[in-house]
């Protein structure tokens, strides 16, 4: 199908839509249009996957949640009976109290309930849409770094035809708090929970967590291949580093319906020396400076809707902005963050020590970084080097 044909069938869907997810026409008409140009754009990708209507309409609802209105001061949400006329966009007809109590929730909450009753979409399909997490987290461990001795304790099972253990809990029991402090620290928030777990023939362990449920995470850890070791590769490589701290962690995705996104820590090694990994490889919490890339539609569910009235610097030809402590959506008392523009990625520095790295070391950082993109993971880069 033509970027043609497909804009002439389901142009007036995916303006209801967004009527119904605004309650504004015109901005509704205005997130279409916005859309509709990026994917004329990338049609050649969005044109070959299954759905691309999906596709489309999961922009539409990133546009719309990450919407700020620049050129209006008063908008007035119009009720059902506003939207009229023969090339209006027809909408349901709740009551005056339906449809206002829908325009007072949350955007995201409004999209819930309008992806579920007028999509008609299922739980999953709604959270495939919304970019939430259906499917489960795989961590491979180097042989030797895994401790197997809970995951051994489970249920045995089989995985591609050889042993494998199923748990409930993978967790080991959370310590206690000393007296006076707070257990519910970033060090303790996150519990693994249920997980699949087998050792490979080159002999690592493979654990598979995070799923919706037992099923779910059998399915998942049959499709699990590992390969041998390639050159890590992300959206920007790093032509400098302060303090020439080592990468110590990887994150990289690429979903057909999500988008590319990838998450690189520096510093510190990810385990104390001589200790086992966790069960669940995730970025540790001080790491000292880490990076998050996502592609620029929908970041201002990262960055906050108000990231571009802050103070911007232009750093080696791209729109930066600079901000300190708990400012904005990040809550880093003593760190700092960089966010930074670069063509269709939108990047974040964290640091957690900004007197160890000020504002001066991160605008080098900025001025040494080749961009790739954001769009598919064609023009990734090795993330280190010149």
């Amino acid at each position: 199908m033509s970027f043609e044909e497909f804009a002439a069938a389901r142009s007036a869907s995916l303006l209801r839509y967004a009527v119904l997810l605004s309650g504004d026409r015109e901005e509704a008409r205005d997130i279409v249009q916005e859309v509709l140009a990026r994917a004329l754009v990338k049609w050649g990708r969005i044109g070959s996957v299954h759905d691309p209507y999906g596709y489309v309409r999961r922009m539409v609802t990133n546009e719309f949640l990450s919407l700020r209105r620049r050129r209006r001061v008063w908008t007035v949400p119009l009720g059902p009976d506003a939207v009229d006329g023969a090339s209006a966009p027809r909408v349901p007809e709740p009551d005056d109290d339906l449809w206002h109590l829908l325009m007072r929730l949350p955007r995201q909450q409004r999209a819930v309930i309008v992806l579920r009753y007028y999509e008609s979409l299922s739980d999953l399909e709604i959270a495939e849409v919304l970019g939430c997490r259906t499917g489960g987290t795989i961590a491979a461990h180097d042989p030797g770094t895994f401790d197997p001795t809970r995951l051994r304790r489970g249920e045995q099972i089989t995985v591609h035809g050889h042993p494998a253990f199923y748990v409930q809990n993978l967790d080991p029991p959370a310590p206690s708090a000393p007296a006076g402090t707070n257990a519910s620290g970033p060090d303790s928030s996150y519990r693994i929970g249920a997980a699949v777990g087998w050792q490979d023939s080159s002999g690592a362990w493979v654990t598979v967590s995070d799923g919706a449920s037992r099923a779910a995470m059998l399915r998942l850890a049959e499709s699990v291949r590992l390969t041998p070791p390639r050159t890590a590769r992300a959206p920007v490589r790093f032509g400098w580093v302060p303090l020439d701290l080592p990468v110590t962690y990887i994150e990289s995705r690429d979903v057909a319906a999500h988008g590319v996104s990838a998450n690189i820590g520096f510093g510190g090694p990810a385990e104390p020396s001589g200790q086992p990994s966790s069960p669940f490889f995730t970025m540790p919490y001080d790491t000292p400076l880490s990076v998050s890339v996502l592609p620029m539609e929908g970041i201002m569910t990262a960055w906050g809707e108000d990231y571009a009235d802050r103070p911007m610097r232009t750093i080696a030809g791209h729109r930066t902005w600079y901000i300190e402590g708990d400012a904005g959506p990040f809550g880093n008392r003593d760190g700092s963050h960089m966010l930074i523009q670069a063509g269709s990625c939108g990047i974040t520095i964290a640091v957690r020590d900004r007197v160890s790295i000020p504002s001066a070391a991160l605008e080098r950082m900025v001025e040494n970084m080749t961009f790739g993109g954001c769009d598919d993971t064609s023009d990734w880069l090795p993330i280190v080097g010149s």
